[in-house]
């Protein structure tokens, strides 16, 4: 493990059996604090600011007073994740940090007509005037440059336009350096002060990338809600007459069509582009059914939340889940869920009949890793009476139901620095028929193969190597068709996702002494995206010829294991909340599951 070499042997066995209790752990947390999930949605708009960086960026930047109301969700827009506002748009780099949107200038917003109003021409002499960035004494220079061009009074009239300027600067920033961290989302002036042409009560000042104005009968200061405008380009909707004739040629003039692949009319002109769901509410995402691949599932660990649970399944368009509960009700219209029966959760029998007659042809899943020490830990001969049992019930309440299992831990894939001597999935298997054999005289009857497949590493992280989920099903098909009982049986991927994404670890004390598994280094969110990217796309297609007919992804929203100081692998959703927007991997999820 890359800076860690010199620990001992003992201390790596020993933390590895530790960490070993994290393995696709099936964890519930409460839901988030309705303060918190409320001070990231707003209802004016209908739309959160869910997003961490650009949450961080709009609230060290004065929030709601500098950018407006957040007015879409995340989108991809030429190749970048970006958020627009009333005012301004917050967009994230190709390096993942935040920054003000140049909504001034080409591709976006690069006219000066906006809804009536005609905003200054670009100064020339301001633009070769302003400061150049890593020179010698920059900072003062831009210090002095703003206060000499940015006017507080201009012409007898409190502007304020400085104070608005500043505004924009974070406030823990020295006060000398305000001017320097205020121009990264305002940019330079390039126009000074002047009136509306067609309306001298409105004084505009430029930037590059907004526009400050201040008007004389009611002595207020703001900025043109320039985000409002580039929305109303895209989507059409309130789009001013002298906008429209400005932006005739551009790609973005009407682009958005939320009832086309990828929310777009014209896709090849907008390279890298991604507008699905972009300017629908949470409100409105949440009535909408789920229009997916039934093959695309996902793992909801909000199971106190059906509000979140059916919010995941709207905004991906997966239209199959499974929550670890032993019913397969409950799920909203359009959409299965399977039932995980384990030996933790099991019903009686009678139960279990009456759960089957109600939901006929209903998926059931049968165990949980009951081939690990750390989930359902049930030796082969054990599982094969649990089976037994569980299966006799449902089929008794509907013989059309869907037997899955056995849901193992991998194939033949052992973890790399894990104490213990559990059976591989392969050794499991082969024990578990031979023992149902004996007690039954048949192969067991699994209509479906049920597995997990992980990537676990603790030698080398971060656990982001695809090739051991191709192989695990790789395997597990070839061992099915060597068996004509089970030949050509379909298989299921019940659970696949990322153990620990960091690049290393290192370990801590708990408050109460326990040890706890912390991050090391970078959390790899490059290799997460190309991962689930790859594996979807990989399941797509060699998997459909292995027979893989459903996967699903853990989770909905990523919860820390007890033994973690952190979440790290897959989220879909920003935050444990109804109306939370997609994450990065969550569109990622969604592209493959609406394709």
């Amino acid at each position: 493990m890359r800076g860690r070499r010199g620990w001992s042997r003992y201390w790596r066995t020993l933390t590895a059996l530790t960490i070993a209790a994290a393995l696709t752990a099936v964890a519930t947390a409460g839901p988030a604090g309705a303060d918190e999930s409320d001070a990231l949605f707003f209802s004016e708009t209908g739309f959160g600011v869910w997003n961490p960086e650009i949450r961080a960026y709009f609230e060290s930047r004065g929030g709601v007073d500098t950018f407006g109301f957040p007015i879409s969700n995340v989108f991809r827009l030429y190749g970048l994740e970006l958020q627009l506002f009333q005012r301004h748009g917050i967009q994230i780099g190709p390096g993942g940090s935040p920054h003000s949107l140049d909504i001034l200038q080409s591709p976006y917003l690069d006219y000066r007509h906006f809804g009536g109003l005609a905003i200054p021409q670009v100064d020339d002499d301001l633009v070769a005037a302003a400061p150049t960035a890593g020179s010698p004494g920059y900072a003062e220079a831009v210090r002095a440059s703003i206060r000499a061009h940015v006017p507080d009074s201009w012409q007898g009239r409190d502007v304020g336009f400085l104070r608005q300027f500043l505004a924009a600067a974070p406030p823990q920033i020295p006060p000398h350096f305000r001017e320097l961290a205020a121009l990264e989302f305002w940019g330079f002036p390039r126009s000074r002060p002047m009136p509306d042409p067609a309306n001298a009560n409105l004084i505009y000042q430029r930037f590059q990338r907004g526009v400050m104005h201040y008007t004389t009968t009611t002595g207020a200061t703001g900025s043109l809600p320039l985000g409002d405008h580039l929305k109303s380009l895209i989507t059409g909707k309130r789009l001013s007459a002298g906008l429209a004739v400005a932006a005739a040629t551009s790609p973005l003039l009407r682009a958005y069509a939320p009832h086309l692949p990828l929310g777009m009319r014209r896709p090849a002109e907008l390279p890298d582009t991604d507008l699905t769901d972009a300017f629908i509410p949470a409100t409105n995402v949440a009535l909408r059914p789920s229009a997916g691949d039934s093959r695309s599932g996902v793992i909801a660990l909000r199971t106190h939340d059906a509000g979140s649970v059916r919010n995941v399944l709207a905004r991906t368009g997966a239209r199959s889940y499974l929550d670890y509960t032993a019913s397969p009700g409950d799920a909203p219209p359009g959409i299965e869920k399977m039932a995980v029966v384990r030996p933790s959760n099991e019903p009686s029998a009678a139960e279990l009949q009456a759960r089957a007659a109600r939901h006929p042809g209903a998926a059931w899943a049968i165990g949980n890793e009951p081939n690990t020490g750390l989930q359902d830990n049930l030796s082969p001969v054990a599982y094969a009476t649990f089976f037994d049992r569980v299966v006799t019930a449902i089929l008794a309440g509907d013989p059309s139901a869907r037997i899955v299992a056995p849901n193992t831990l991998n194939f033949d894939f052992r973890c790399r620095g894990c104490a213990g001597d559990d059976l591989t999935g392969r050794e499991w298997i082969d024990g578990f028929r031979a023992a149902y054999r004996e007690l039954r005289g048949a192969e067991p009857p699994i209509d479906i193969w049920g597995i997990h497949a992980y990537d676990i590493d603790w030698i080398d992280p971060p656990m982001t190597d695809v090739s051991v989920l191709q192989a695990q099903l790789e395997g597990l098909r070839a061992y099915l068709d060597a068996i004509p009982a089970h030949r050509g049986r379909p298989i299921w991927l019940t659970e696949f996702a990322i153990i620990w994404g960091f690049d290393d670890w290192r370990v801590e004390n708990g408050p109460d002494g326990e040890l706890l598994v912390a991050p090391a280094g970078r959390f790899r969110s490059d290799l997460i995206e190309a991962f689930l990217a790859e594996a979807l796309d990989w399941l797509e297609s060699r998997g459909r010829q292995l027979g893989v007919e459903r996967w699903f992804v853990f989770a909905d929203h990523g919860v820390p294991d007890p033994i973690f100081t952190t979440f790290a692998g897959i989220s879909l959703l920003e935050a444990p909340d109804a109306r939370s927007d997609l994450t990065r991997l969550g569109r990622i999820f969604r592209r493959r599951a609406l394709t």
